[in-house]
């Protein structure tokens, strides 16, 4: 193959992949997921739910709401990441409001909203960028304002955030590409489902599959198609390829909602059980998909402990504490989902979506 890449350093916080946090979310029926998604997305980006009352500088009003922005509202993943900060807030006795834009791919629309709340002045807020480049201003304005701003799962290329929680997404996307080389014997010609070329996520995601593919000579990437996470163009583009590419026998999907669009576009040739499917996140609208066959592996992030960790450094900030410097960039592990390990306890606990928040 003759794409490259290199990896940068990494620092791995194992041990917040590894603690437990399955007492926090209690199981919930397959029907009742359906009514929690519509019940929360339905409502649009202004959904301030648990929201506490806002700040008032002038009055020396102190605010006890903190905002997570996450990249999208479309997306069942960010309300992994929504409980573990809900628990943590409820804690040390904030609330936190949920706010974000319906798309991942209205990268304005987020930048605009983090400029909303600054003017508002919650306690703090925890961010996941669309895009590393055009969040940079809004951040570092954010914080220049008072504001103390925490990264979670997608970063900005500024050093301006007082930490930055993410997933090791070099590291879990070579461990999928390894995974896809080995399903499908070394050989063949496989689709690449991408973000978005301008989130830091996107790209690391992109890298660390590239790497892997790349140790394979036998087989053949085709060009990165960058979705916007968003399941009609991944099975559009799925579908286009696999017209023009009837050899393909591996897809790569870095996000859930592009293994639902291509699981759909494999379903529609009767291709699911020929073609190898490797994604990220173990979201609802994925597993039927998996347990039928037509994904074969999964990267589970521990999103809750994102959300978790950094409400517990905003409170750190807030109340006048530093961050130390080798904590302020973390990344955490993924773990591979499997059929042979996926009823086990420490995998079901990535699956079983929050009750309550």
């Amino acid at each position: 193959m003759r794409l490259t890449t290199g990896q940068s350093g990494k620092r791995i916080l194992k041990d917040l992949c590894n603690s437990d946090y399955s007492t926090h979310l209690r199981h919930t029926r397959r029907g009742a997921l359906v009514v929690l998604f519509v019940a929360f997305f339905g409502a649009g980006t202004a959904g301030a739910l648990l929201a506490g009352g806002k700040s008032d500088p002038a009055n020396g009003v102190e605010s006890k709401t903190i905002v997570f922005i996450p990249k999208s509202t479309d997306v069942t993943y960010w309300l992994f990441l929504r409980k573990g900060a809900a628990d943590k807030a409820k804690e040390l006795g904030y609330t936190v409001q949920y706010q974000g834009v319906s798309r991942e791919s209205d990268v304005a629309g987020e930048a605009n909203l983090v400029y909303n709340l600054i003017s508002s002045h919650p306690a703090g807020i925890l961010c996941a960028a669309t895009d590393a480049q055009a969040l940079v201003a809004p951040v570092e304005d954010g914080i220049k304002a008072g504001v103390p701003i925490i990264m979670v799962d997608s970063g900005v290329n500024s050093d301006a955030p007082y930490a930055s929680i993410t997933t090791d997404n070099y590291n879990g996307s070579y461990q999928l590409g390894k995974k896809l080389a080995e399903l499908i014997g070394g050989k063949g010609k496989v689709i690449n489902l991408g973000i978005t070329a301008g989130s830091q996520t996107g790209r690391e995601r992109d890298d660390g599959f590239l790497a892997a593919m790349k140790e394979s000579s036998g087989i053949t990437v085709l060009p990165t198609q960058w979705t916007s996470a968003e399941a009609a163009t991944a099975l559009n583009d799925t579908t286009d390829l696999l017209n023009s590419n009837p050899d393909v026998n591996g897809i790569y999907s870095a996000a859930a909602p592009m293994a639902v669009g291509a699981a759909q576009a494999l379903k529609a040739r009767g291709l699911e059980k020929k073609v190898k499917v490797v994604t990220f996140d173990p979201s609802p609208e994925v597993i039927p998909s998996f347990e039928d066959g037509t994904i074969q592996a999964i990267a589970a992030q521990n999103s809750y402990q994102m959300g978790y960790q950094g409400v517990t450094m905003l409170d750190t900030i807030i109340k006048g504490g530093k961050i130390p410097a080798d904590e302020k960039k973390i990344q955490i592990p993924v773990v591979i989902i499997t059929p042979d390990n996926y009823k086990s306890p420490d995998v079901q606990k990535f699956i079983k979506m929050p009750s309550s928040f």
